[in-house]
């Protein structure tokens, strides 16, 4: 019965992937640079986040867009780690995908998460997204000088360095997977010319 229930919340997460990707393609006219769907590790998302960077590095795409990139991606995929939930094979399902089209590039992290965490994810986001950029600074260079880590890392750090590194704003969205489970994903967009 578990496996059934495990295969069912696999399948239902690649269906959400397979539909941001279409979605992206189709209708934002975007070439998928790099995509990833499935489990989480601290390697391979040291390994994701490298082949990232070397991806981008031969994109033509100045070294300041791709360090922004490489920053949203590594707090991006540690918040994956750190906060994402697991199946019931206790695998920490997710997925990633960088797009771009002619103006920007579109990045997507998301994991499995409890029904209980949606409503803080979208009132942290909110708050985040509130901010002024003068203030999003200051909150960044607040978390990074230590005053307001936790235990398991710095609260808010992923969607704070998306927020500041992007320029944009960040879009949660929210799946209902099964009666215990949901998937949140997170998407932020990056000029290429930054000014």
């Amino acid at each position: 019965m578990s496996e059934t229930r495990t295969s069912t919340v696999t399948l239902e997460v690649r269906d959400v992937y397979q539909g941001r990707l279409d979605d992206l393609v189709k209708n934002q006219d975007c070439t998928i640079v790099m995509s990833y769907f499935g489990s989480f590790s601290q390697s391979l998302s040291s390994k994701l986040a490298l082949a990232a960077e070397g991806v981008l590095m031969n994109s033509g795409d100045s070294k300041k867009v791709v360090k922004r990139i490489f920053s949203i991606l590594t707090e991006g995929l540690r918040n994956v780690r750190l906060h994402g939930g697991k199946d019931d094979f206790d695998k920490q399902l997710g997925y990633l995908i960088v797009a771009r089209n002619d103006d920007q590039y579109n990045i997507i992290i998301a994991n499995i998460i409890s029904p209980s965490e949606c409503q803080g994810l979208k009132d942290s986001i909110e708050l985040i997204n509130s901010y002024s950029k003068p203030r999003m600074k200051e909150n960044y260079v607040s978390i990074l000088s230590n005053e307001f880590l936790t235990q398991n890392g710095g609260t808010g750090l992923g969607f704070v360095t998306a927020r500041v590194k992007s320029g944009n704003t960040i879009k949660p969205n929210f799946y209902r997977l099964n009666n215990s489970k949901m998937l949140f994903d997170f998407n932020v967009n990056l000029d290429r010319e930054l000014a």
